[in-house]
C-alpha cells in the first residue's frame, strides 16, 4: 500500500488545521482539521477492504484471432471478474503489450469494479511484425474513492498471436528454380513399379499407394517409393535471421521484416509450383525444423512462424544449419537444392570457416537475398568483394547468389 501525494497533502492539512486551531483557540479551524483527519482515517479503513477485494479479482484475456497477417488489426478484450463482497471504487487498468503489438488507443482505463460483477475492456491493436507475440501481464492500480491510497497488483492474463509475413510474388522462385531443377525431377521413364528413383521413409502427405510393403515386412518401418517421372524435386530451405536485423531500418520495414517476407514469398512460390520443401529457421541457439507435410502454403507458414518469437533470431553462426539434415533424418543427397536465405550484413559478420562448412555439407547450395538498402550500411564495393569471397570459399558447392528483383517493403502506416 502506498499513500498518494493527494493523501499526504490532506493528512498534512488536517494536522496543521488542528494545531493552529488549538493554538489560536479557533473552534472552526480546529473542527475542520478534525473532520479532515476523520475523513483520512475513514479512507484508510475503507482501503483495507479495497485491498482484499482486489486480491480476489481474476482476469481473463480473449484475443479475436490467434493467427493473423502482419500489420493486421486484432481485437483484444480483458474481463475483470470481481466475485468478492466489496467493490473497488477506482482502478487504473493497464495492459502490458508485446513489443511489436501496438494499441490503436492506449490500453489504459480508469474504471470502478462493483462487487459480484464482471467488467470488460475492449481495444484494437495492430501486429507490427511476423512471429509469435506473447501477452502476459495486466497491471491494476486500485485506490480508495478519494484517491488517498493505492495498491499496484500484477495479474497473469496470457494469450498469444502468431503473425504471418505478408506474401508477394518473387521472381527468384520461377526464374532460378526452373533453371536449376525444374518443377519435376528429371526421369528416364514415366512412372511404374520398376522405374524406382528412390525408396525413402514415409512422410505425412505421401500416398499410401506408394508404400513398399515388402520393405515394411523386413524393417518394420513404413517406406515409400518415388518413381522416375513422378518424383517431385525436394528442396531444403534455410532461413537465417538475426536478432540485430530487427534494428536495421524502421518498423514495419526493418531488414528482419523484409527478409521474412521474402522467405515466406519464396516458400509459397515453391509449394505452389509443386516442390517438396523442408524448412529450417534459426531461432536462438538451434534451428527449428519444419518437415514438408503437403498441407498447403498457409499451414506451412503457420508451422514455421509459430516457432519464431517476434524480434528474435539466430544466436549461432550459419554453420549450425549443417545439423538440420540429422534432425530431419534424411540424406543431404536426397535434396535437389538447398536454399539459404540470408543477407550481406550477416555474411559480412560470418567467419569464413563457418561459411566453408556449409559448402562441405551442402553440395547444391543457392544463396538467396531480398532487395534492401544495403548500401546505407555497406558500400557497393564492399558488398561486391564480400560476395566474391563467399563464392571462393564455397567453391563448386555454390550454385549461385541471387538477389530478388522485387522489394518487400510496405507503405502501410502504423
Amino acid at each position: 500500500m502506498k499513500i498518494t501525494l493527494h493523501g499526504i497533502i490532506s493528512f498534512a492539512l488536517s494536522i496543521i488545521a488542528i494545531i493552529y486551531g488549538f493554538a489560536m483557540e479557533n473552534l472552526l479551524l480546529y473542527s475542520l482539521g478534525l473532520a479532515l483527519l476523520l475523513i483520512f482515517y475513514k479512507e484508510y479503513k475503507s482501503f483495507g477492504r479495497v485491498r482484499k477485494a482486489v486480491e480476489k479479482i481474476s482476469i481473463e484475456r480473449k484475443i479475436e484471432r490467434n493467427v493473423v497477417s502482419e500489420l493486421e488489426d486484432i481485437g483484444v478484450s480483458i474481463t475483470i471478474d470481481n466475485r468478492g463482497l466489496d467493490a473497488v471504487p477506482r482502478a487504473l487498468v493497464m495492459d502490458i503489450l508485446p513489443k511489436y503489438v501496438k494499441a490503436r488507443v492506449k490500453p489504459l482505463t480508469i474504471i470502478s469494479i462493483p462487487n459480484q460483477t464482471s467488467v470488460t475492456i475492449d481495444y484494437k491493436a495492430i501486429v507490427e511484425a511476423p512471429g509469435v507475440h506473447q501477452f502476459d501481464r495486466v497491471i491494476i492500480v486500485a485506490s480508495d474513492f478519494l484517491g488517498y491510497f493505492t495498491e499496484e497488483l500484477y495479474y497473469t492474463a496470457r494469450g498469444y498471436i502468431v503473425a504471418l509475413p505478408l506474401v508477394s510474388r518473387t521472381s527468384i522462385g520461377v526464374k532460378t528454380l526452373q533453371k536449376i531443377i525444374g518443377m519435376n525431377t528429371m526421369g528416364k521413364a514415366v512412372g511404374g513399379l520398376y522405374d524406382i528413383a528412390e525408396i525413402r521413409e514415409y512422410q505425412p502427405g505421401d500416398s499410401i499407394k506408394k508404400i513398399v510393403w515388402s520393405a515394411y515386412a523386413k524393417t518394420g518401418r513404413l517406406m515409400v517409393r518415388d518413381d522416375y517421372g513422378e518424383s517431385r524435386a525436394r528442396v531444403l530451405l534455410l532461413i537465417d535471421i538475426r536478432p540485430w536485423a530487427w534494428a536495421i531500418g524502421s518498423i514495419p520495414n526493418t531488414l528482419a521484416h523484409v527478409q521474412l517476407r521474402f522467405a515466406a514469398s519464396l516458400l509459397t512460390t515453391m509449394l505452389r509450383s509443386g516442390l517438396v520443401v523442408d524448412v529450417a529457421i534459426c531461432s536462438e541457439l538451434m534451428p527449428k525444423v519444419v518437415p514438408y507435410q503437403g498441407k498447403g502454403h498457409e499451414t506451412a507458414l503457420y508451422r514455421i512462424f509459430s516457432v519464431l518469437d517476434a524480434g528474435s533470431g539466430c544466436q549461432s553462426t550459419a554453420s549450425i544449419f549443417t545439423n538440420v539434415i540429422n534432425y530431419i533424418g534424411r540424406s543431404v543427397l536426397s535434396y535437389d537444392l538447398v536454399v539459404l536465405i540470408t543477407n550481406p550484413l550477416i555474411l559480412a559478420l560470418e567467419n569464413p570457416d563457418d561459411v566453408a562448412t556449409l559448402g562441405e555439407v551442402f553440395e547444391k547450395l543457392l544463396i538467396a537475398m531480398p532487395m534492401f538498402r544495403y548500401e546505407e550500411y555497406l558500400s557497393k564495393e564492399s558488398i561486391s568483394k564480400l560476395l566474391n569471397s563467399v563464392e571462393e570459399v564455397l567453391g563448386g558447392s555454390l550454385i549461385g547468389i541471387e538477389f530478388s528483383e522485387e522489394g518487400f517493403e510496405v507503405n502501410k502506416s502504423v
